[in-house]
């Protein structure tokens, strides 16, 4: 069978609840309502050792064994053409993904969003000889790969790519992060679409809701608090923003869960040293160059730093880089705080 061929017999649908009904279909009956109560695929959600123990009258100890026995009975029928559909399926995507994936995203994979088949899928996931359950405590997602994936070399490319994060000291789109670990000995060999299936399944490097990586610990990557999230929606935007503008951007991409109230936005912000208030209402970020203060505060700094007498128009325009505010406000404190020459131009009152 050509390769085209093999791939469009995997791509097809497989019922994986219909294959686990076909296999235990001989089995006692409350064996298969523990399976369909423990995964989740009788409707009801998945439900616990102890709820199934409570219904059946038996210890939780007791349900784990009758999962186990099973399990080796599925296992027993490994050369029945229904497993051997559903071995391929998961082989299949696993393999379209490098051999590894993160348990979730291979269960939406397989399942297609149909909880039921997911619950049905699971169940074949830890009962495959053919699929082996990854995971490192505070290293990567529970995952599931294929036998003989190569570990070392995952973890080596995780290392380069956390190196390389750490080094830039800011989230990287996907482009640049790919043309950054290209340049290493490592990335030679790794193409894109294998960097990110491996990246994927890290706990210690993540995407953020603007679709760029970085470390997981850091707050434009997983930020917690309003004033996290107002900091990445203002960093993503590049320039000021007001403060419903910025609780409105938050709610949109996906950053809280709730409805973001704008007064808290700027309650929170107004207390931070990192936003500073250029406008009415208006906000921006103090590393772009802006310092709080008033009007009057930002034209004093202006004449400091010439040492020369400036006219009306160069102040406007220095003032405006800064502050978000009317030509008219300017003028104001231009004339009640600061001389005026017969040249029309302002420097510093002695």
């Amino acid at each position: 069978m050509s390769k085209s061929a093999n791939n469009e017999k995997n791509s097809k649908g497989v019922s994986f609840i219909g294959a686990l009904e076909n296999i235990i279909s001989n089995l006692p009956q409350r064996s298969q309502e523990i399976i369909w109560s423990r995964y989740g695929i009788d409707g009801t959600g998945v439900a616990t050792l102890e709820e199934i123990g409570r219904k059946f009258g038996i210890t939780r100890e007791r349900v784990r064994q009758v999962i186990r026995e099973v399990c080796k009975k599925v296992k027993a029928r490994s050369q029945s053409s229904v497993l051997s559909e559903v071995r391929e399926k998961i082989m299949f995507t696993l393999s379209s993904n490098d051999g590894i994936m993160e348990e979730e995203k291979l269960l939406s994979a397989l399942g297609n969003a149909d909880r039921k088949q997911k619950g049905a899928a699971r169940f074949f996931l830890e009962c495959l000889n053919e699929v082996e359950e990854f995971e490192i405590r505070n290293i990567t997602e529970k995952s599931f790969r294929m036998p003989g994936f190569d570990e070392a070399g995952w973890k080596n490319v995780k290392n380069e790519v956390v190196e390389i994060l750490k080094k830039k000291n800011s989230p990287l789109t996907e482009k640049s992060l790919f043309e950054e670990f290209s340049k290493t000995e490592i990335g030679k060999n790794i193409d894109k679409g294998m960097l990110f299936n491996y990246l994927a399944v890290s706990t210690e490097i993540k995407r953020n809701t603007f679709g760029k990586w970085g470390l997981s610990k850091w707050k434009e990557v997983n930020p917690k608090g309003t004033r996290d999230k107002a900091y990445l929606v203002l960093k993503e935007n590049g320039e000021p923003m007001h403060f419903k503008d910025i609780a409105s951007e938050i709610d949109k991409s996906g950053l809280n869960k709730k409805k973001t109230h704008p007064q808290t936005v700027h309650n929170e912000l107004i207390k931070d040293k990192k936003f500073v208030l250029v406008g009415r209402g208006i906000y921006a970020l103090a590393e772009w160059g802006y310092e709080k203060g008033t009007v009057k505060d930002v034209l004093e700094d202006i004449l400091k730093k010439h040492a020369e007498a400036m006219t009306r128009e160069e102040i406007i325009k220095e003032v405006l880089k800064v502050r978000q505010v009317k030509k008219s406000t300017v003028i104001i404190n231009l004339n009640n705080y600061f001389k005026k020459t017969k040249e029309g131009t302002y420097s510093m009152k002695k």
